[in-house]
């Protein structure tokens, strides 16, 4: 029997849920000068508009991704996408005559940005534990690079069309569009997704050979009770290679944020482009990492395939990234020319994305049971640059009324973010627990070099 390919359906709907979650994410940037002059914020103010979505999303995955652990995806991930649109949605009633003063619309639109933080929480834990369920592990980086090429690809062709909403119909119509898209692709998640054992679309060739390949109903999959056992995470929490996997995805988010926040109005304001032209300018840094996220997972399941270590093929595409994001400090140069500004914009966006190897080393190193739970930790790292970076970049335009100090602080953050991959992380495998041999032996099955099963 050929082994079917539902695993591609899931991942095709995991690029889209994606695009669309970064929508949302973003639209706000593109609104934000916008909104800013109507309602006379200050630069500080907006910095907190831009940080609020992080500091809920943050604070809201601990709690979400111990009940991934115990729910599973289809339902609360469903449900999630159609909450977070209609907060989404909810944003364009801001400047409605409901609300007589600009003190109490930016009021509404704080609330509705922490809102969408918390209904956006189960996003990423759901993708990182989909993917291990529905893929084998020497196929899982490139699926993970698939779906997170989804955010960039989905700025560069939406942000455009964003940037002729706003200046056409003004900021409100932004988010009517990305909420009404999301709501309805979030009651067709519902309708649509099943786990590899529910799915009626999988026969069993395709599940053998996820099984197989460290997926569905392997042993490690199978290990763990559905109970998270809150010492193993405790133990898993005192390695000094989560922590710098913890380190480096500050470091890389810190990039991204600046990206999904002050990046359009940096182009507007810091080189002096239209709305119009800002929203063409933002596709070329967009594609770039949409081309470097798929790069670096592309190139580390290619290494591992070809015999190298999993720690080499995990870690040569970060540190590298993450170097070369640093070169983004170079644009300080060259303030005066926005097309040699927005290519060093695009290197460094490129080498950040090639770098976004975050979640897969996740799911390399921590007991599969424990994915949901871990993955919360991982994302408040990683989301805390997103509560940091947009008010520190706020902070710093308010005092020097330029972004040149702007650009040093990221810069100088994904070089610790390098320094941290150089000296906490270490090998890549799975941390093993105490007193579960069952674990251990379950995972060290999952560090053997896999081949390709022979198709019935």
């Amino acid at each position: 029997m050929k082994p079917t390919r539902s695993r591609l359906t899931i991942l095709l709907m995991l690029f889209v849920v994606t695009a669309i979650n970064y929508m949302d994410r973003a639209n706000l940037s593109v609104a934000g000068s916008h909104i800013q002059g109507q309602f006379e914020l200050s630069p500080t103010q907006l910095g907190l508009l831009f940080s609020m979505f992080t500091w809920f999303y943050a604070m809201s995955q601990i709690p979400v991704g111990y009940i991934l652990d115990r729910v599973g995806s289809r339902i609360l991930y469903g449900s999630a996408i159609v909450l977070w649109s209609v907060f989404t949605f909810v944003m364009g009633f801001a400047s409605h005559h409901l609300f007589a003063t600009a003190t109490a619309s930016f009021i509404m639109l704080l609330v509705c940005r922490a809102l969408i933080g918390i209904a956006e929480a189960p996003s990423f834990p759901s993708n990182t534990k989909i993917i291990a369920s529905w893929f084998p592990d020497h196929e899982r980086a490139r699926a993970t690079a698939f779906y997170s090429s989804a955010q960039y690809i989905g700025l560069a062709l939406l942000t455009p069309l964003l940037s002729w909403i706003v200046a056409e119909y003004g900021w409100e119509a932004s988010f009517y569009l990305s909420g009404g898209v999301g709501i309805l692709f979030g009651l067709y998640w519902l309708v649509a997704y099943r786990d590899p054992q529910h799915s009626k679309k999988v026969n069993d060739a395709e599940l053998d050979y996820i099984r197989q390949g460290g997926g569905y109903g392997s042993a490690n999959q199978q290990s763990g009770n559905g109970k998270v056992n809150w010492a193993s995470v405790k133990h898993i929490l005192g390695q000094r290679t989560v922590w710098g996997l913890f380190i480096a995805q500050f470091a890389a988010s810190s990039t991204l944020y600046f990206f999904l926040t002050w990046f359009i109005v940096y182009l507007e304001k810091g080189l002096g482009l239209s709305i119009a032209k800002a929203g063409l300018g933002a596709m070329f840094p967009y594609l770039m990492a949409m081309a470097g996220v798929l790069c670096g997972g592309t190139l580390s399941d290619m290494l591992l395939k070809r015999g190298h270590s999993r720690t080499f093929a995990r870690k040569l595409p970060v540190m590298s990234g993450l170097l070369v994001t640093t070169s983004i400090a170079l644009v300080n140069f060259f303030q005066h020319s926005p097309t040699i500004a927005i290519g060093i914009l695009s290197v460094a966006f490129f080498a950040n994305a090639f770098s976004n190897l975050g979640w897969v080393v996740c799911s390399d190193v921590i007991p599969r049971h424990l994915i949901g739970t871990l993955g919360g930790f991982l994302n408040i790292f990683g989301n805390l640059s997103g509560i940091i970076s947009p008010i520190v970049i706020g902070v710093i335009l308010q005092r020097t009324q330029n972004f040149q100090y702007a650009m040093w602080y990221i810069a100088a953050v994904a070089l610790i973010g390098f320094l941290a991959y150089l000296f906490l992380v270490g090998k890549i495998e799975v941390i093993s627990l105490p007193d579960d041999p069952e674990q251990d032996h379950a995972d060290e099955a999952r560090q053997k070099p896999l081949k390709t099963p022979s198709k019935a």
